[in-house]
């Protein structure tokens, strides 16, 4: 018996008959009361308001136009879920959500900037209070949009927030017959296996065409501070039929998801494919926030555009991207990438000292480097482990008994520019540093979290941050160092919930915390470098 006879014998085929007789599209055409596109010169986006209510389609390249058929497929433009409120969905999506589908549009901001074109579409919710404000960041000659929301909470309560998307993109494909058109590429990733690119159909991860509303998804997600872990952050959709190709980056240090489905808003045939880009959420990093009267939540930004042609158009694009925004410019960042010597691969191994560096300078003078650097281990004494003592930041007396800055005026005097090794955003559980009080790491249940023999510093807390500052201080202005080589060798996994609305919220703000931090490094000494080496593959990255 084939499937179908099956269906029919059992009366599983028969449930359509009770149900009312489903809508071909999201919304008909002629239901839309309003229409609108926003172009950046090199995207075209499409809007429509049926009935107050903002609704997106098909984000193309400038110069191809929307398949009639699709212009009836349509979904909302930001996705919100708050506590206590109906979710739309069956199953983990995170296609709606409420009060995201019934949010009222309210109005839209077209400005210029030096980049590029900039939109603000604003939407408001009367039930829970709530101002929501999207923005778009074009750029000039790029086939990109950088994405992200922020919501006000309005209202006299706290609103419980536990969905928020940074972008949506709509009208991917056909909804029932997605599988024979979409490809969709993303990136293993792992430690010393960055960057392994694969196609796939949607079916092949997870979402399986049943001419209906599908209740799974195809997706991708991250939870913790090594962010490209698994994946890297980013995928791309190649429409075959069309000959387009959509792509993302999600912009964070942290936890991220993305999914790809379909939905169907009236009855149960689906009525468009659509794909969710964000940050951290409840389902799927514990990051419930808690919006208090009067206070602003920002999603983390996301990198969304549209190219002709398919996965090498669309990485090509991406990396332009990359290199013209995302990349800090600053005078370090002018040198004509260096020859630099490192002393752990295939040499010491996280075990320096004076009598093994100093043959080692001479040798890396010789070949031609120009900076050396001293990876882990110079803070060790000789007899303790490298890897769980860190967090002193202090030279070992018995590794350098001429002092570190006597090896590394060695190497100033060979010509090169000294660095060290540096994981700042730990300390080992067998460091002075763990003697601090718990203000100044993540606990989860009342406890310290340990993971890789070593304690996680919570960057929220100022001191940390203070205590930090005096450590590169001293690095730069004391011992003359011009590289620091900054690894990051343990994953925070859920976060912290000391001060925290849940794990995942504390985890966001350390992040953020982090990034501000480097920020502020980078203004006070532009002429050093810095390295990310976040334990390979784990966050390196990003």
């Amino acid at each position: 018996m084939n499937r179908r006879t099956f269906l029919i014998s059992s009366g599983a085929a028969s449930v359509g008959t009770l149900l009312p007789a489903p809508a071909i599209g999201n919304t008909a055409e002629t239901d839309f009361a309003e229409r609108f596109s926003w172009n950046t010169g090199k995207l075209q986006f499409e809007f429509s308001v049926a009935e107050g209510r903002l609704r997106q389609h098909l984000l193309l390249p400038v110069g191809v136009k929307s398949p009639r058929e699709s212009l009836q497929w349509a979904g909302v433009e930001s996705a919100l879920l708050c506590t206590g409120e109906d979710s739309p969905d069956s199953g983990m999506r995170q296609s709606a959500g409420s009060p995201g589908q019934r949010l009222k549009f309210v109005a839209k901001d077209e400005r210029r900037s030096n980049r590029g074109n900039n939109l603000t579409l604003r939407h408001s919710d009367a039930d829970l209070h709530l101002d929501l404000e999207s923005h778009y960041e074009a750029f000039d000659g790029l086939p990109v949009v950088r994405r992200h929301v922020e919501i006000v909470n309005t209202g006299a309560e706290p609103v419980g927030i536990e969905y928020l998307s940074s972008a949506m993109l709509h009208a991917l494909a056909d909804p029932v017959h997605y599988d024979r058109e979409l490809r969709i590429w993303l990136a293993y990733n792992s430690w010393m296996a960055e960057g392994q690119w694969h196609s796939f159909r949607p079916s092949e991860l997870g979402f399986v065409e049943n001419m209906r509303t599908s209740w799974s998804q195809a997706s991708a997600a991250s939870v913790g501070s090594w962010s490209t872990e698994k994946y890297l952050p980013m995928a791309v959709v190649e429409n075959t039929k069309l000959g387009v190709a959509w792509f993302w980056q999600i912009e964070h240090n942290g936890s991220w998801y993305w999914e790809v489905s379909n939905l169907a808003e009236r009855g149960i045939r689906a009525s468009d494919v659509y794909a969710y880009l964000g940050g951290p959420d409840q389902l799927h990093s514990q990051a419930w926030k808690n919006l208090a009267p009067g206070k602003t939540y920002s999603t983390v930004p996301v990198a969304i555009g549209c190219v002709r042609g398919g996965f090498q158009e669309a990485v090509q694009a991406l990396t332009s991207y990359r290199e013209q925004i995302c990349v800090r410019k600053r005078p370090a960042q002018h040198i004509a990438c260096p020859v630099i010597f490192n002393d752990y691969m295939n040499c010491l191994w996280g075990d320096p000292t004076e009598e093994k560096e100093l043959p080692l300078i001479d040798a890396a003078a010789e070949a031609g480097c120009e900076y050396f650097v001293i990876d882990a281990g110079w803070y060790a004494e000789r007899n303790e482990d490298w890897s769980s003592t860190v967090g002193a930041w202090q030279p070992s007396k018995t590794r350098w008994p001429r002092g570190i800055r006597f090896v590394l005026d060695r190497v100033r005097e060979r010509g090169m520019v000294p660095g060290l090794w540096l994981e700042p955003e730990v300390a080992g559980k067998h460091s002075t540093l763990a003697e601090k009080p718990d203000s100044w790491f993540f606990l989860r249940h009342g406890q310290r979290v340990i993971k890789n023999s070593r304690l996680l510093l919570d960057f929220r807390n100022p001191e940390v941050r203070s205590y930090l500052d005096g450590v590169v201080q001293r690095l730069v202005t004391e011992y003359g160092v011009g590289y620091i080589k900054m690894d990051y060798n343990t994953d925070t996994l859920e976060g912290t919930s000391l001060n925290a609305d849940s794990l995942g919220q504390g985890l966001l703000e350390h992040n953020r915390a982090i990034l501000n931090w480097l920020d502020g490094l980078l203004d006070r000494y532009p002429e050093l470098v810095i390295e990310n080496c976040g334990s390979g593959g784990g966050r390196r990255m990003d």
